[in-house]
């Protein structure tokens, strides 16, 4: 008789999770990231999605992608035969700086060693940095907002000033209906000449 219940309150407590789940999905900031070729148009984003595009050579249009080309970039077989040769000419090296367990001081060089192959990989590897064109992005947009936040404040305040001059006028055009004098305008403090001080 108790699974019933429990099972019933299991199932409600599921459903009730839906609709949560379901705004922050809604809530969630779309990216779209495009490749485009030559002078290809990017789309521009939109209030609900940010689009970025990766502008390619008009060449590469029908290529396949750098990445499929010829397997691993680092694969010793897709290298140029420059850097094949100067792989062969460490194949022997031992001693100072050849990062070998042969020889005097075979154990230095080994930093070296991992730098280069670190600019080497970095040399193959695709220069698209995706996360800083979406921050770009980001930035743009959020610049772009600001500026209009700053031309509707501007209006509203000018909107503002302008009602209270025409509600000072219909005032004064209702004092002078009642034959009233008009109200006085208040003498602007900061709009007078300033003192002279006494000279000494």
């Amino acid at each position: 008789m108790t699974r019933l219940p429990l099972a019933a309150l299991f199932l409600a407590s599921s459903f009730a999770a839906f609709p949560a789940a379901a705004q922050d999905s809604a809530n969630a900031e779309k990216i779209n990231q495009v490749i485009v070729y030559g002078s290809d148009k990017c789309e521009p984003s939109s209030a609900d999605e940010i689009v970025v595009c990766n502008r390619l050579p008009e060449q590469d249009r029908y290529r396949v992608p750098q990445i499929f080309r010829g397997g691993d970039p680092l694969d010793p077989r897709n290298q140029a035969w420059l850097n094949r040769v100067t792989a062969m000419e460490r194949v022997g090296r031992f001693g100072t700086d050849s990062c070998s367990p042969v020889g005097l001081g075979g154990f230095t060089g080994c930093t070296q060693q991992l730098v280069s192959g670190a600019k080497a990989e970095q040399k193959a590897a695709d220069k698209t940095d995706w996360q800083a064109m979406i921050a770009d992005e980001r930035a743009r947009r959020i610049a772009g907002i600001d500026a209009a936040a700053a031309e509707v404040e501007a209006a509203v305040v000018a909107e503002e000033k302008a009602l209270a001059e025409r509600q000072k006028a219909a005032e004064d055009l209702e004092r002078q209906a009642n034959g009233m004098a008009p109200v006085p305008a208040t003498p602007d403090a900061d709009a007078g000449e300033l003192p002279v001080p006494p000279k000494s």
